[in-house]
């Protein structure tokens, strides 16, 4: 069967997309290529060559060898190319991972906000983490391709619908707020959403499919991920069963702020502190707290039957005074049929760094389009990537299974 100059230029950017993929996780040479990608070594070089006047790859040194020849080239990809920024838009706390185009962090920054603070004052805080973020990185805002911010509150199309505390700016458009601010294509993205996705892709539940993600600190709530894919629920509040009163995730705190109110402790710490030597009062509010904390946790295994449930937030800073006597109150009311819990290895980076992620993978939507437009592949400058936007339909769910991005609503 012939082959036109359309379907020869199309099986180029099939093959250059591939083999950029493969160029993410180690420097290969012509060789290395060849095997990952299934292109004979001559279709290889070829590929790898444009992607070096593209400038997307770059001669990575050389690789020595015993015998004669000389040695072969490495190609490595050039990260520094691009920024990602991802951004933790909390009620009490603002934290900012800057990124290269593999994922790597370059460079963080955190600061206590508070809840009170009116949307322009917050809006200003944002701006000046990233550019503490973006310095310690040595890096600029000009060099950033798309930054995703993390919210508490319910998120649909790009569109902040609900909170559950200040998130800043203009809550009926927060991506059009923050992208006047940085200049920068705007991400919005439910916190625990991020969070569960970071835990997938480089916290403690890289090798499960099926996991929640709760966060337990100032407020509890929860995202998920199913069959290896964030999912959302039709209008993006999976995970929001603590709206339910019943469930008793917002009166659970009560239980471990009555012994700050009889002066006995001065913050929740404290209170695990105090259960963890033994006193008596502090563990009957331990227990308490815990069993509120399971009775939500268990309606979602029981719902979704995850593998693991990955507890974040500043509580879990408690360790085992919380986790078992959690554990066992989970056990109870699912009939020992329970996930496991496990604690956040990511800690308050986890949501920053489920947004870079998210970054990532509207990165490589674009690269996917660019695959079936006649109007060839995209260099890696921040103006070929200026057009990602959540409404465009693009990044709009996140799971890491290769590195790719799957919509699991």
């Amino acid at each position: 069967m012939s082959t036109n100059g359309g379907d020869r230029s199309l099986l180029r950017r099939i093959n250059l997309l591939a083999t950029l993929r493969s160029a993410r996780d180690a420097p290969k040479t012509i060789a290395g290529f060849a095997a990952a990608t299934g292109l004979s070594r001559t279709a290889a070089e070829a590929v790898v060559l444009d992607l070096v006047d593209l400038g997307w790859l770059a001669e990575d040194g050389q690789s020595g060898h015993p015998g004669a020849g000389r040695p072969a080239r490495h190609y490595r990809l050039r990260a520094e190319a691009g920024v990602l920024l991802g951004v933790d838009l909390g009620p009490h706390n603002i934290v900012v991972t800057v990124a290269d185009l593999r994922g790597e962090p370059l460079g963080s920054a955190h600061e206590a906000v508070s809840e009170a603070a009116v949307p322009g004052s917050r809006l200003d805080a944002v701006q000046a983490v990233i550019s503490q973020a973006l310095e310690r990185a040595d890096q600029s805002l000009a060099d950033v391709w798309v930054a995703t911010v993390g919210v508490p509150g319910v998120v649909r199309q790009g569109r902040v619908e609900e909170t559950a505390g200040s998130a800043g700016g203009s809550e009926e458009d927060l991506a059009t707020s923050l992208r006047a601010l940085l200049g920068c294509p705007i991400l919005i993205e439910n916190d625990c959403n991020l969070a569960a996705v970071a835990e997938h892709w480089r916290g403690v539940a890289q090798d499960v499919d099926n996991l929640v993600f709760v966060h337990s600190g100032n407020r509890t709530s929860a995202g998920l991920v199913l069959a290896g894919r964030l999912y959302r629920g039709h209008s993006g509040g999976a995970g929001g069963i603590g709206a339910l009163a019943q469930v008793g995730w917002k009166d659970a705190p009560a239980r471990l702020e009555a012994l700050l109110a009889e002066g006995r402790a001065g913050s929740r710490k404290e209170v695990f502190a105090l259960a963890s030597r033994g006193d008596e009062e502090a563990l009957a509010a331990v227990d308490a707290f815990s069993q509120g904390l399971a009775f939500g946790i268990a309606a979602l295994a029981l719902a979704v039957d995850p593998q693991l449930v990955v507890i974040g937030g500043g509580n879990v800073l408690a360790g085992d005074t919380l986790l078992i006597p959690l554990q066992r109150y989970v056990d109870e009311f699912t009939y020992s049929r329970g996930p496991t819990l496990g604690v956040s290895s990511l800690g308050n980076q986890s949501v920053s760094l489920g947004g870079v992620r998210l970054a990532l993978d509207a990165v490589d939507e674009v690269l996917e389009a660019a695959v079936t437009a006649a109007a060839g592949f995209p260099p890696p400058t921040v103006a070929a990537f200026a057009a990602i936007d959540v409404r465009d339909g693009r990044a709009r769910d996140s799971s890491v299974r290769g590195g790719r991005v799957r919509d699991g609503r």
